[in-house]
């Protein structure tokens, strides 16, 4: 399958498409890359975007297992990872998230947080819920009759235009998923609802470690501070679904 977007050159005639061909990147966690493990547990799994923003866990009670080439989260364990610093987004800000997943349990499984409040949380087997804290907490549910998020191996990308349109949109494997509107089980997830901005420092649990932790696998994770294109979102959706089989 080609997957280069065209960018650069190189000895073949191109640069071969990674998520760093995209700009912007402010964190990735990459499969198998930059992982520290002691006796079968992660210390660090470092920033591969070039950005030094690696995921650290100092207390070894609360460090996730090495499986699969990224992290196997227990609840039960509390597992989380600090980041070096925080990534933020204004108010108004575009974003993309994209990461690989393969959950035990499909309740509350916290992918990012700040120090007070989870920022994306997968709240159940229909509904991700993103909850915005600049200037003031807004929370915006995104809910699927088809129940997407379910216990199965899969990539998630969710993307959020910037300005004041603000359209969420979220895919699955490469395929993008409907939206219910606001009249069913979705809450301020139309165009414009939900704009603010937002922080996080954590992965895996609310709240710097506070709670709803995340229970299963974390094989690929990546976030950039805009919004990407249609092109752009084709090209991370086909590189992951390539490199982790989907």
């Amino acid at each position: 399958m080609g997957l280069g977007l065209g960018l650069g050159a190189s000895t073949s005639g191109y640069t071969p498409f990674t998520l760093t061909s995209v700009s912007s990147l402010a964190l990735w966690l990459q499969n198998g890359v930059g992982l520290s493990a002691s006796s079968g547990k992660v210390q660090t799994w470092n920033d591969s975007s070039g950005n030094n923003n690696h995921a650290a866990q100092a207390n070894e009670d609360y460090r996730a297992e090495f499986s699969g080439g990224g992290l196997d989260f227990e609840e039960g364990d509390y597992d989380h990872y600090n980041l070096t610093s925080s990534v933020a987004i204004a108010d108004e800000g575009g974003f993309c998230v994209a990461w690989v997943m393969d959950t035990e349990t499909n309740t509350n499984n916290t992918l990012i947080s700040d120090s007070a409040n989870e920022t994306i949380r997968i709240q159940n087997s229909a509904k991700i819920r993103v909850l915005t804290n600049n200037p003031s907490n807004l929370e915006s549910i995104l809910h699927s009759d088809n129940n997407p998020y379910g216990t199965a191996k899969a990539l998630f990308l969710l993307n959020r235009t910037a300005g004041t349109e603000g359209v969420f949109t979220v895919f699955k494997n490469g395929v993008q998923i409907t939206i219910a509107p606001s009249s069913g089980n979705s809450t301020l997830g139309d165009a414009g609802e939900n704009t603010h901005g937002f922080d996080f420092d954590t992965i895996g649990a609310s709240n710097s470690g506070g709670g709803n932790f995340f229970d299963g696998k974390i094989l690929e994770f990546a976030f950039w501070t805009k919004s990407l294109s249609a092109t752009e979102i084709a090209g991370v959706n086909s590189y992951l679904q390539v490199i982790h089989g989907l």
